[in-house]
């Protein structure tokens, strides 16, 4: 089962942070970053606390826009009717085209080749193989 609550901050099949949205002992998100890479870190301190609006920024960092001109269109190609950005992270894990940070919840098996944007740049060899396969 998929607990949407604990996840891991990828960089392609690199786990670089750990989050829990609802620790054990309360309070507000726990992370726990393994890279200290100002860029690719979670959160600016290497473990602790992080408040609702430091993981919505990092969230809104990870979604399209509301106003974006085909919103509309994208929230029906993941069976949404309304704007919801952790709605939107869940479906997507949180994947954009020009990176390689995703998120992988609690309870998956996924890899990057599994949800990245960009399989014929990433895994040409995989790619190849679909198309021979479709030939």
């Amino acid at each position: 089962m998929i607990d949407y609550m604990k996840f891991d901050v990828m960089w392609m099949d690199d786990v670089i942070a750990s989050v829990d949205l609802k620790p054990s002992n309360g309070g507000t998100p726990y992370v726990i970053n393994y890279i200290d890479d100002f860029n690719k870190q979670f959160s600016p301190n290497m473990e602790g606390h992080i408040t609702l609006e430091e993981l919505e920024k990092w969230l809104k960092w990870r979604t399209f826009p509301p106003t974006r001109a085909n919103a509309n269109e994208l929230l029906e190609s993941l069976g949404m009717q309304a704007y919801n950005r952790w709605g939107i992270v869940q479906k997507t894990h949180g994947v954009m085209a020009d990176d390689e940070i995703w998120l992988r919840f609690k309870g998956e098996n996924l890899q990057h080749k599994d949800v990245c944007l960009r399989k014929e740049l990433y895994y040409p060899e995989s790619t190849n193989e679909t198309i021979q396969e479709n030939i």
